[in-house]
């Protein structure tokens, strides 16, 4: 082979690689890009940050039956299941749930979430979908001082198909109070809980009622709660679903699944 042929060879097998080279990294590149790209949701104002959850715990849970999970469903949207029903389901003695949470910094935020019940699992002999009246867990927004199943916490929750729920400790190991309301017996619920200093406040919405309402309805479901908590100003932040005791069908869940959606996290200070 000529010195002229050899050249030409390598500067032939160079370019190739190069240009393999080149695809494999806009590849690479593309696939980053998609992987990291998602719609936000209408409901959610596009210049709030994307809430993303630091992890996902089974708060004080002593009987699994399946797995706890905790999986993203989109930009603004997580859906998490416990792990089967909670003994002891008596929450004066300690908080059972799986709880997705994200730390945070700081005494002056809301966390917004169109909440459903997507699942209660009664037993394989049942026939989907459950409805009865109280069969489905807890599912809602919550904010605790640690993950101690005794902690101070604030709870607003509802069981969907049933009623509005929502529950504190005002400190570690107090007492467990809790209230509901039976009227809101739907499938889903927006549920805003904020803190202010010490101040901790919660509203329920329903899904849009009139023409021309997108997200949730103006109409007010009365059922705004209030709790004063010295929390410090290091809390954890988000979603749990809570199971109680399975007795056999049409009593409970063994487990519950839920949809946390169009979630917004607005947050003051730099530990958000």
């Amino acid at each position: 082979m000529s010195y002229a042929t050899s050249a030409k060879a390598t500067k032939t097998k160079a370019a190739k690689s190069q240009e393999a080279s080149s695809k494999a990294t806009k590849a690479k590149a593309s696939k980053s890009y998609s992987m990291s790209y998602c719609e936000r949701s209408e409901c959610v104002d596009p210049n709030v940050p994307r809430f993303i959850v630091d992890g996902s715990e089974d708060v004080g849970d002593t009987l699994r039956h399946e797995p706890g999970m905790t999986k993203r469903c989109g930009c603004d949207c997580y859906t998490l299941k416990d792990d089967g029903d909670d003994p002891p389901y008596d929450p004066q003695f300690g908080d059972t749930q799986r709880f997705a949470y994200r730390k945070v910094t700081s005494t002056n935020f809301s966390i917004k979430s169109r909440t459903c019940g997507v699942k209660c699992y009664g037993g394989d002999n049942y026939d989907y979908p459950i409805v009865d009246t109280l069969t489905y867990g807890r599912v809602g927004l919550q904010v605790r001082e640690s993950l101690d199943p005794l902690a101070a916490s604030v709870f607003i929750s509802h069981k969907p198909h049933a009623q509005a729920e929502w529950s504190w400790r005002e400190e570690y190991n107090g007492t467990y109070s809790p209230g509901f309301d039976g009227s809101p017996d739907v499938e889903c619920l927006w549920i805003t809980l904020t803190r202010d200093g010490n101040n901790f406040n919660s509203t329920y919405a329903y899904d849009p009622q009139a023409e021309g309402e997108v997200c949730e309805s103006d109409f007010d479901i009365g059922l705004d709660q209030h709790v004063v908590i010295d929390m410090p100003d290091e809390v954890y932040v988000g979603f749990a679903v809570s199971s109680e005791v399975y007795d056999g069908e049409n009593s409970s869940c063994e487990y519950t699944k839920a949809a946390f959606e169009s979630i917004e996290f607005v947050c003051e200070g730099d530990g958000c």
